[in-house]
């Protein structure tokens, strides 16, 4: 139980406030407070602590205080101290109905809001309900972080996916690629496909290697050196060749050969005059035996062996070496286009620079053959004549063949590559080899670790909904339960209260995020929804249809309802502040009998009012022993004093009497100044008489009361009136004691007594 409020520091009205000797509260406590005296203020520090909501207190800092707020109230041997805007100690359970309860959970002013019904849920469906709620938004908030961490993943995934991926392949089918041990051979393969494909137009247009010349056949140059001509006449044929035996000298470079020579020369005849001196020719035996011997056959073989010679010309001349190296660079070129773009593995061509210097030398050897079958080309030339020039030429004649079949071999690849590319097959082909390059992205070790966190988040996932669902359903049959009970103790005590309505408190709204109350006000069976729009004047809801008082019984009933269905009330301090605030009359005795109710079933009833009619109702109620009565006091200025307070006394008409006669004389009612002067000590004897029992004597005057005060500790909360005092006991003593002889008549100034009536009215506050 709450056992003293031992201090408060600058929160609300309570710049300073302290107790007196013997103020303690009791299991039913009754505290006395003017209007603005301190009960909201000591109702929201108890709110604060059983919450633990230190923003209730920061919001109701004193305004321009010296000192931070801080309370300490003592719960028996315990102390709960709210200071550096936090609370320590004990956290009891405590119940505060007041105008905070019912802005809150109820309506203000005129209007239900949902963040009403919202509030009045938390209320209705208690602790456990409560802790229900708490576990959903826990729950939401952990499926929210669980979304983003998915949502992160899956963001990092498919980023990997766009880069790599099929554009129409999914998430989960990225995640599905299993694992290939030949992975990186399956996409070579497939990337060498789509590279031919992706190059169809290139690949069929390419330029392809050409093969190399292959020289004349070896039975060629053979047929042509053993060669005769058959039909020269046998004179033609040895005047000829003695004429040409006795001419012939030794042949110098450059020389063409006889028989060549004069084959040249016989084209110029055309008269009777020498074709190679011009003289006029006596004897014609000679011409006639050159034409014979020149015969066609002889100038076809002529002609033959001079392109041989022509050809063996150009091997010595180097075109041969420069065509066959030439054609040997370029196919190069081509053999690494086509074994890069089209994977053919190119052929091997050795070293085709010793085929070139070898045919060069057979061509010397040949040529120096048909020079001297050119020289006389009626005599044959064969068999052990030809040496070892034809073999020669059959060798590297030989090489190069073998050189064009490879050739042939790698052209017959690029036509069967080239008749197997289709274009169309491109998109398929480039996502075949996406999904390749897919799967081996999807089992590296940062793919692997991040689909295993999303795979953990997806599990959490559907924990998650799983455990929401169970706890939603657990929280709707409490709420059910809860709804209905709540609505007949409601309905219960609406009837007692004689309010003539009723209402229908139906199971919570479940479709927001944070659940709410829900219920209809019924009058004469009408329902009418607490709630109403903005502008909405002419329908009728909770604004126009129910009075202030009905109101209030509403809020009244809901929380009693509440209360009393509280399975741990015997473990709860019940606060009510004010309970009776904007009720009709004729129903402070329901409200004083169903806390009378409370006082027997709840840990602690506390209940603060500023009707000391009504304090005196509930003392004549309850049981006086278990009494503790108490008021909100000045005593001292800028200090409350939180005091015993002798409730039979203050309902007595004397005491009120005097003190509201000083009250009316300073508002400007018409008094006998003497009284009114002599009423300022008796006022303050009174005072505190009962506000310190312990300290003063029943019958201690102000002189005594002065001397006490002298005599008390520093910070007894009655120290700072003791200026005050001296200057009301110098200025009263002369109307409360005989006359003194000689001493001068007095006439009372009104302002001054004014003025003391003021000072004894705000030391007395709370009387």
């Amino acid at each position: 139980m709450l056992t003293e409020v031992k201090f408060i520091q600058s929160i609300g009205r309570f710049e300073t406030a302290k107790p007196t000797r013997g103020a303690t509260f009791g299991p039913r406590t009754l505290i006395f407070g003017e209007n603005g005296w301190g009960k909201s203020t000591l109702a929201d520090i108890l709110r604060s602590l059983t919450t633990n909501n230190p923003a209730i207190l920061a919001g109701r800092a004193t305004l321009a205080a010296d000192a931070p707020p801080k309370a300490v109230l003592a719960f028996g041997t315990q102390n709960a101290v709210f200071e550096n805007g936090a609370w320590s100690g004990p956290r009891p359970r405590i119940a505060v109905y007041d105008s905070a309860f019912v802005n809150d959970n109820v309506f203000s002013g005129d209007i239900v809001s949902a963040e009403h019904l919202k509030n009045q849920y938390g209320l209705v469906v208690g602790e456990e309900g409560v802790r229900f709620v708490r576990r959903i938004v826990e729950l939401d908030d952990a499926n929210r972080e669980n979304n983003k961490a998915i949502t992160a993943a899956e963001s990092g995934l498919k980023a990997v996916m766009r880069t790599i991926a099929p554009p129409a392949m999914k998430l989960d089918d990225f995640l599905a690629l299993e694992a290939r041990a030949d992975i990186d051979e399956a996409i070579t393969r497939q990337d060498a496909q789509v590279q031919q494909v992706r190059r169809a137009g290139e690949l069929k247009a390419a330029a392809e290697p050409a093969l190399f010349p292959v020289p004349t056949e070896t039975a060629t140059f053979r047929d042509l050196l053993g060669k005769t001509i058959d039909d020269i006449a046998e004179e033609a044929l040895a005047r000829v060749r003695a004429h040409i035996a006795a001419h012939e000298c030794a042949p110098q470079k450059g020389d063409t050969a006889h028989e060549s020579w004069l084959e040249t020369g016989m084209a110029f005849v055309q008269t009777d005059n020498c074709p190679f001196c011009g003289q006029p020719l006596t004897d014609r035996n000679l011409v006639d035996a050159y034409r014979d011997f020149f015969s066609e056959a002889y100038k076809t073989l002529g002609a033959s062996l001079k392109k041989v010679r022509d050809t063996f010309a150009r091997y010595e001349s180097g075109d041969f070496r420069q065509t066959v190296s030439r054609l040997s660079e370029q196919n190069a070129g081509h053999f690494t286009y086509w074994h890069e773009a089209g994977k053919i593995s190119p052929p091997d061509t050795g070293d085709t620079d010793a085929i070139i210097t070898q045919m060069e030398g057979a061509a010397a050897g040949l040529n120096a053959l048909f020079a001297q079958k050119q020289a006389n080309l009626t005599e044959a030339i064969s068999g052990a004549e030809t040496g070892a020039a034809l073999p020669a030429w059959e060798a590297g004649r030989d090489q190069l063949a073998a050189l064009n079949t490879k050739i042939e071999a790698f052209l017959a690849a690029i036509k069967v590559l080239k008749e197997s590319i289709n274009p169309a097959a491109l998109p398929g082909l480039e996502s075949e080899l996406k999904i390749l390059q897919a799967t081996k992205r999807r089992h590296e070790a940062d793919i692997i670790a991040q689909a295993t966190t999303l795979g953990e988040c997806h599990v959490m996932r559907d924990a998650i909904a799983k455990e929401k669902a169970a706890v939603r359903t657990a929280l709707s049959d409490h709420g059910r339960v809860i709804t209905t009970d709540l609505g007949t103790a409601i309905n219960t005590y609406l009837k007692r209260l004689a309010a003539g309505f009723r209402i229908d408190y139906q199971e919570p709204n479940y479709q927001t995020k944070e659940p709410s109350a829900s219920y209809n006000i019924l009058i004469k069976e009408v329902p009418v929804s607490p709630r109403s729009n903005a502008g909405e004047l002419d329908k009728p809801s909770f604004r126009n249809t129910l009075s202030g008082g009905d109101k209030s019984t509403l809020a009244l009933a809901l929380f009693l309802a509440k209360v009393n269905a509280d399975p741990k009330l015997d473990e709860t301090i019940v606060v009510l502040d004010d309970p009776f605030t904007s009720l009709d009359n004729f129903r402070r005795q329901f409200t004083a009998i169903e806390i009378r109710k409370l006082c027997g079933r709840a840990l602690q009833t506390i209940v603060l009012s500023h009707e000391k009619s009504f304090l005196r109702l509930l003392w004549d109620k309850i049981d006086q022993s278990t009494i503790s009565s108490l008021a909100l006091q000045s005593g001292a200025p800028g200090i409350t004093t939180i005091a015993p307070y002798d409730i039979e006394a203050a309902t007595q008409p004397r005491y009120i009497t005097e003190r509201m006669q000083i009250e009316e004389f300073v508002e400007g009612e018409q008094h006998e100044l003497n009284y009114i002067r002599t009423r300022l000590r008796t006022v303050c004897e009174d005072y505190y008489r009962k506000g310190e029992p312990a300290l003063f004597r029943e019958a201690a005057s102000l002189e005594e009361i002065i001397r006490g005060l002298e005599q008390a500790p520093d910070d007894h909360p009655y120290k700072g009136a003791l200026e005050d005092l001296r200057d009301i006991n110098e200025y009263s003593r002369g109307d409360s004691h005989a006359a003194v002889p000689g001493s001068p008549i007095e006439e009372t100034s009104v302002e001054e007594l004014k003025e003391f009536c003021r000072r004894v009215l705000d030391l007395t506050r709370g009387m």
